[in-house]
């Protein structure tokens, strides 16, 4: 045990041995001392709407040519554009340098245009027309992956609590949906989580509610003592704005199947490619919050996207409550303190910008880097996790190249 009192923010340690034995833990060596663990960027596009597209329904910048891609999903959409210039602000893979604008007409018609990074100003005068494409534009999804185990080492396989979440445009101008699905876990103790929405303050939002009108956890036959407070819409302890998800990650995933009704085990989902008496293999499952914005907070609703949200998992650890954010996040300790997540350079948490991440099976590393040798789920040549974690500049695609073998 890491830490010997029950009290969080009186834990006595030496800071540097701790450090050590985590880093000695971690499945790098070395560790890039700059590495931020991020994999996304915030862009932004200027785009030239013309007199004769006026009666477009809405101005969209998307991840693929439609045609090209029944993938391709809506990175940023307004219907409120002007004709004229118009900037959308959207979150985008690091290694992605194209996009494409997309102005939709009446009758389902795309006006589409590429355009890059280094060339972000667009007109779209001279886009092409395609028909309305077959497949629904879905919204972009990121997948977050953690351990549970912080402050402690984890086994680094990063599906104790696999989430994938999109952000859209509300039923009105001062609303924003976001999708959350419940996708994995390979935990082995009680997983909460939440979401806290980034630059905005509880003061902020009006209220959010849940499309199907039911928290995650309703019914939960026991006592919640890591996310006791029901309420959907939270206050930080320093005034930000937090979305409650649920109390038990497996519980939320297995209660309702026909064989496990308001069963309160502890089952790993989806995280094997077998099925025993203790693991599951589970659709995922989906709830859309809806939060409405205060009127005063609505201008700032154009630069909503996917690095707003900043979804963390709850955890037990020596008597107190833990939250575990992405490495970006890792000072925000919006409910509960518990102390800064000063662990040097190594992360609990990952943010993965695609919805089709293939998490690691259960106990299997994502990836290794020590003495020269990378192994783990994600390891092929120039393109290992391994690789990126010892170099934050090198093998920056290594989430689309898993061992098909060791991922779900």
């Amino acid at each position: 045990m890491l830490f010997s009192t029950m009290s969080c923010k009186k834990d006595m340690f030496n800071a540097e041995t701790y450090k050590e034995i985590l880093k000695l833990e971690f499945p790098i060596d070395p560790i890039d001392e700059e590495h931020q663990w991020n994999l996304t960027a915030r862009r932004s596009a200027t785009i030239t709407v013309p007199a004769s597209a006026k009666d477009a329904l809405r101005l969209m910048v998307l991840t693929d040519h439609p045609a090209n891609n029944k993938s391709a999903a809506i990175m940023a959409e307004t219907s409120d554009f002007n004709v004229g210039n118009n900037v959308l602000i959207f979150a985008a893979p690091e290694i992605q340098n194209t996009f494409y604008a997309a102005l939709e007409m009446a009758d389902g018609s795309l006006l589409i245009k590429s355009f890059t990074t280094s060339e972000s100003r667009l007109s779209m005068a001279d886009a092409t027309s395609i028909p309305k494409p077959a497949n629904t534009l879905n919204y972009q999804s990121f997948t977050y992956c953690f351990e549970e185990n912080y402050p402690e080492p984890g086994d680094y396989d990063f599906n104790d609590c696999v989430l994938r979440i999109s952000v859209q445009p509300g039923d009105k101008a001062n609303q924003r949906k976001i999708n959350v699905s419940m996708v994995a876990t390979g935990a082995d103790k009680l997983v909460g989580a939440a979401i806290h929405i980034n630059n905005y303050k509880y003061s902020d939002i009006e209220s959010v509610t849940i499309q199907d009108g039911k928290v995650w956890d309703e019914g939960y036959p026991a006592h919640r003592y890591l996310m006791e407070n029901t309420e959907t819409l939270q206050e930080g302890r320093n005034g930000e704005a937090v979305i409650r998800l649920f109390e038990n990650a497996s519980w939320i995933m297995i209660h309702n199947q026909t064989d496990n009704i308001g069963a309160l085990v502890n089952y790993k989902i989806n995280v094997t490619s077998t099925y025993s008496e203790d693991t599951r293999q589970i659709n995922p499952m989906v709830k859309t919050y809806i939060v409405t914005f205060k009127e005063n907070a609505t201008a700032l609703l154009n630069n909503f996207s996917l690095l707003e949200i900043d979804p963390f998992i709850v955890t037990n650890y020596n008597g107190a409550t833990w939250e575990t954010h992405t490495y970006n996040q890792k000072f925000a300790n919006v409910l509960f303190d518990c102390g800064t997540q000063d662990s040097g350079h190594m992360t609990w948490a990952l943010c993965i910008p695609t919805a089709n991440f293939r998490w690691p099976l259960e106990g299997t590393i994502i990836g290794t880097a020590k003495n020269g040798l990378i192994t783990g789920a994600y390891r092929e040549i120039n393109h290992a996790f391994g690789s990126w974690a010892s170099n934050r500049n090198k093998a920056k695609d290594w989430y689309l190249h898993p061992t098909v073998t060791s991922v779900y």
